[in-house]
């Protein structure tokens, strides 16, 4: 019996990705980049490839997509300081 699939979008170093590998899926990750964080890089099969490219059609054998899309540059305009906002 096969594996089931996970995509995971925006993957950086595969936070999902280790989660999904250790209850036994096959995860296929997508970035526009190959993040390495000393030892550390991406542990699933990588794809260099920007999601806005990407086709529903590619995943019609997932059994689940993830994505976490990177948030830090744009969060702290959703504060209510009124110093962040007028970043």
């Amino acid at each position: 019996m096969k594996p089931p699939l996970c995509i995971d979008l925006y993957c950086g170093l595969g936070g999902w990705t280790e989660g999904f590998l250790a209850e036994g899926y096959d995860v296929i990750g997508f970035d526009v980049e190959s993040l390495v964080y000393g030892d550390q890089k991406y542990p699933a099969q990588l794809v260099l490839q920007d999601v806005l490219t990407l086709s529903g059609r590619q995943f019609k054998n997932a059994e689940c997509i993830v994505c976490s899309p990177p948030c830090q540059a744009y969060s702290y305009r959703a504060m209510p300081w009124k110093r962040a906002k007028a970043l």
